[in-house]
Parts: structure tokens; sequence; C-alpha cells
């Protein structure tokens, strides 16, 4: 795996052409990284079609300039340089940040996790059944982490290409993997499935970085990223398998605002509270909420101090905080006898 994981960046620049002032975002992508960037139009990948998702909600024009992004320190190089402004895909995370001082980060877009791979038929469910299984891992990974601390029997591959092979080989019983690479492969590889490590310790936010000087860009960004988590963001993500596991259609009785409730619960709260937000061991049973609409936002706004419920407040609307409280009672009132 490289380096960076999701080797993107954009430059955002207000210019003036000769014949109008038109702000234009330049796209630095990686040719050959997919599921993050390629050089093809048919799959551009997740990372060039999110940056094409927001350069148009700002209302600016997008350009892609190819460049490879094996190394980190040559990939942020142009960024620091003044090569871009907004270098997409990297780790919002206190870790990722303490030796870069002079960048900042938008609100996260996704939410890199650990998964497991299988074959459809025999595969595992769930991550204790890997225990007395081969486990595939790609070295010096979080997956490679993860299966050491849970004392799986596991064999180390170089790069995810190998890994793979491996897998579809029958050499690993499965293999753990972040989301990106693992859903990527299973949406191509008939066969097998994926299920998601729900630890949200091991779970990395991910998100844009921009030089502290350019204050203003933070705001923008993250206020588009804000118009496009409801629909775009997830359907853009779900092209590439990456989000929550299929969910079965909708009721038709479920309104358009449910629908859409449904999805930001999915993309945003999911991967604690459980996709059918009956809660995890990290996280309570949401359909088992007693309080007020009025309560739920104030508690999602402000979150829960002591516990691993941190504030939502401007990274969710209002509204839509309201909606996903309507969603949850859905499900209750749908799950009673």
């Amino acid at each position: 795996m490289r380096l960076i994981s999701v080797a993107v960046a954009v430059l955002v620049a207000a210019a003036a052409s000769s014949d109008a002032d038109v702000r234009r975002i330049r796209l630095c992508a990686d040719p050959a990284n997919l599921p993050f960037s390629a050089r093809d139009e048919r799959q551009p990948g997740f990372e060039v079609e999110v940056a094409r998702a927001l350069a148009q909600a700002l209302g600016a024009e997008l350009t892609i300039h190819w460049v490879p992004t094996a190394r980190e320190i040559v990939a942020l190089r142009q960024l620091y340089d003044g090569g871009c402004d907004v270098f997409m895909g990297l780790p919002a995370t206190a870790a990722f940040r303490a030796d870069k001082p002079r960048l900042q980060f938008s609100a996260p877009y996704y939410v890199m996790r650990q998964v497991v791979v299988s074959p459809t038929v025999g595969g595992v469910g769930r991550l204790d059944e890997l225990r007395g299984k081969l486990v595939g891992v790609q070295a010096m990974t979080l997956g490679d982490q993860l299966a050491y601390e849970r004392g799986f029997t596991r064999k180390v591959y170089r790069n995810a290409d190998e890994l793979f092979i491996a897998l579809t080989r029958s050499e690993v019983d499965s293999v753990v993997i972040e989301s990106p690479l693992g859903g990527w492969f299973v949406t191509h590889q008939p066969g097998f499935r994926l299920v998601e490590v729900v630890d949200p310790a091991r779970d990395v936010p991910i998100g844009a970085a921009m030089r502290k000087v350019d204050l203003a860009l933070k705001d923008e960004l993250d206020g588009a990223l804000r118009k496009l988590e409801t629909s775009t963001l997830p359907a853009i993500l779900a092209r590439y398998g990456i989000g929550p596991a299929p969910q079965p259609a909708a009721s038709p009785a479920l309104s358009t605002e449910l629908r859409l409730a449904r999805s930001t619960f999915l993309t945003q709260c999911s991967q604690c509270h459980g996709v059918d937000a009956k809660g995890t061991p990290v996280a309570a049973n949401l359909q088992a909420f007693k309080g007020s609409e009025d309560d739920f936002l104030r508690i999602v706004r402000n979150g829960r101090p002591g516990t691993a419920m941190t504030p939502w407040k401007g990274l969710i609307d209002d509204d839509d905080i309201r909606a996903i409280a309507r969603y949850l009672k859905h499900l209750a009132d749908t799950a009673r006898p």
C-alpha cells in the first residue's frame, strides 16, 4: 500500500483569465492508484469524483494534473511549496497532524476502517471467527497490527495486489485490510464478501489538508462538504464499495425525508451505533432513546462528556439531526411487534 493511501490533491485558486475572472480548481492526482484515482474517465477513482463534486458546489472550474504520489514527503511538498492549496485524502488524526504544524484539515468526508474479506461460501461473519484460520495482511498496516494484537495466525504480503491474489488462490482463508481497498476488491470480484470491523479506536477519519495561512479555504470546503454529505458523497463512495454494508431497499412507505436521514445516519453514525441503530459495545442503542427531538438535537450537537460521543455541531446541520431523530423513531416503531 502506498505511504499515502489516498493520494489526491486539489489546488483551489481564484485566477483571472484574459477574458473573464474564473475560479479554478486544479486537481493533482496519481494516474494509477485505484480506487483512489486513475487516468481513466470510466473509473477515475472516488477522490477524483469527490473533487469534481466539490468544485461544482463551489462554482469552480476543475482541471487535473497527474503526478505520482508514492512518497509522502514528495507529495506533500506540492502543498507546502504552493503547487497545491488543498490536499485531499489525508488522515485527519492528531497523530498525523502532529508533525505538520503548517497544515489545517477539513471536516472528514469518510472514515477509513478495517474490514475482513473472505469467500462468500465458508467465509467469516465476525472478526472473532478468524481465530484458527490463516489471515492475510499487508505488511506494516493497521490490518497487520490488528491481526497481530488479536493473536491471529497471519501471513504477511508486501502489497494489496499480492494479498488479494493470495486470497483468490486460497493461499489464505481471509484478509484484513483497509475499507477502500477491501470494498473495491469485493465490487469487482464475485464470490467474496466484506465485513466491517467495529472498533472506533482504529477508525481513521479522512479529510483534506490546507496551509494554515489559507484561512477562508477551510470554511469553504467544509461548507461544500456539508452540502454533499447527505446524498452525493455516499453515492460516490458506494460506487467504489466504500461505506456501510448494503441494506434492504427502503419500504415504499418511507418518505423522502426519512430516506435522506437514513443515508446520513449510515454515513455518519452507524460505525459506532450499528447499521440498525441498536448499539455496539462502545455506543448506545439509539432505538431505545426516550428523549424528545430537542433532547436528541442537543446531545448530537454538544456530545456527551466522558464518552466516545463527540460534538457534531457544525458537521451535521440541525435540520438533518432532527431528521435522523425521526428516522430512529421510525426504526423503533417498526421494530415493535
